[in-house]
């Protein structure tokens, strides 16, 4: 190991600098000159009387980690670097850096920071990416503060930017570039892919071709689409992400949901069924388990579903909360459950955790029908008998003639 005869040895006989000057880095897009080029060497040494030293230098960052290594290379190492460290530095410091000035200017480069990258890979590519103008001028301040790390991602930088600019851009987030939407529960897949596309920046015409084949992400789906097999939730990408790694994501995370809630993959596409037209009909957490009650024993016992928002998701008009009676009567329509006994095909929404739990497990209850009584506060009756059913929907017959605002949502 070097001791510290070694090391004040090193530090008493250095060479002297030679004096030149440097050659003038530029921006290709600016040609802005760093600081600290382009003046005598006269100027610059009074200059650097003038300033404070810099905290670290790039005269040579080989050199540097040539000494790191003998310093390194035995017991003691901090106690060495203590002693030595700040030495070192100061003595790279006395050489200038090629660095810009100020925080950039047009035009915008997109940086990524890719997981595992390191200080010196992330001031490399900020160098050839002519963000900044030298790899120095980030690199010697990494070296100084080992506390500044950076989080993976793609950052929008500016172009001439300072060295300490450039650190302080890639860890602010809001420089961040990502592809990030929401999609709500109850959310249809054309709907789905509408917003989807809208937040890339993409073709809708690319999603539709991207879930045109469920099997490619593993479905097997009796109505051939991917209707409710995507999970609806919040969602961010890294730019450049293509439909079908989009579609993937949320493919797999519903499958995700349905093994964590018990479900065999045999039963996917009935408790989706089911779960897709609770999400469409309850609006409470409590409703939810009730909804999937009266479904189910509707089942048991024969009933048809008797729900307008099969019907409406044949229609397209989703938004509607009541039905015609020729929607209610059209023998045409496939997920018509007025006239058509069972559950429907397949999905007509896509399900959240709490309707795809609703479904696996409903709450014990006789109820046949449920009638929302209150269509701008959600509030809903459950009702055992028909008798039963037809006070409650006198009573929703009579909020919607309460006055032409309530008449507006029925």
């Amino acid at each position: 190991m070097t001791n510290d005869a070694d090391f004040d040895r090193i530090f008493s006989t250095l060479p002297p600098l030679t004096p030149q000057t440097p050659q003038a880095p530029q921006t290709p897009q600016t040609g802005q000159v760093p600081k600290g080029f382009g003046e005598p060497l006269p100027a610059r040494r009074e200059l650097r009387q003038r300033k404070p030293p810099r905290q670290s230098g790039g005269k040579s960052i080989g050199a540097i980690v040539t000494i790191l290594v003998l310093v390194l290379s035995g017991s003691g190492v901090w106690l060495v670097w203590n002693e030595y460290g700040e030495r070192v530095v100061n003595f790279f410091a006395e050489e200038e850096i090629a660095d810009f000035e100020g925080s950039g200017a047009e035009p915008a480069i997109d940086i990524v920071v890719s997981p595992g990258d390191i200080g010196e890979t992330v001031a490399r590519k900020l160098a050839e990416a002519g963000v900044t103008a030298s790899f120095e001028a980030v690199y010697s301040i990494l070296l100084v503060d080992t506390s500044i790390i950076f989080q993976p991602g793609t950052y929008r930088l500016l172009t001439g930017m300072s060295g300490e600019s450039a650190i302080a851009a890639l860890r602010d987030p809001a420089n961040r570039v990502e592809v990030t939407f929401t999609i709500p529960e109850g959310k249809t897949l054309e709907q789905a892919i509408e917003i989807m596309a809208t937040a890339a920046d993409l073709e809708v015409s690319d999603f539709a071709d991207a879930v045109a084949d469920p099997a490619a992400y593993g479905i097997d789906s009796p109505t051939g689409t991917l209707e409710g097999y995507l999970f609806p939730s919040t969602y961010t990408f890294e730019p450049g992400v293509t439909p079908s790694e989009i579609v993937d994501r949320l493919v797999q995370e519903m499958r995700s949901r349905l093994e964590a809630s018990g479900v065999a993959p045999e039963d996917w596409h009935e408790v989706l069924t089911m779960a897709g037209l609770i999400q469409r009909e309850a609006r409470f957490e409590q409703d939810f388990y009730k909804v999937s009650r009266v479904f189910t024993n509707r089942l048991e016992v024969g009933m048809p579903l008797q729900s307008d928002a099969t019907v409406t998701y044949w229609t397209g008009l989703y938004d509607g909360a009541g039905t015609s009676d020729a929607d209610r009567a059209d023998e045409e329509n496939p997920y018509n459950t007025y006239v058509i006994s069972g559950l429907p095909p397949g999905p007509i929404s896509l399900p959240g955790e709490l309707a795809i739990d609703a479904a696996v497990n409903p709450v014990e209850g006789r109820w046949l029908y449920f009638v929302s009584v209150d269509l701008r506060t959600g509030e809903t009756v459950f009702s055992e008998t028909y008798a039963e059913h037809n006070r409650a929907r006198d009573q929703w017959l009579e909020w919607c003639r309460a006055s032409e605002e309530n008449s507006a949502y029925c």
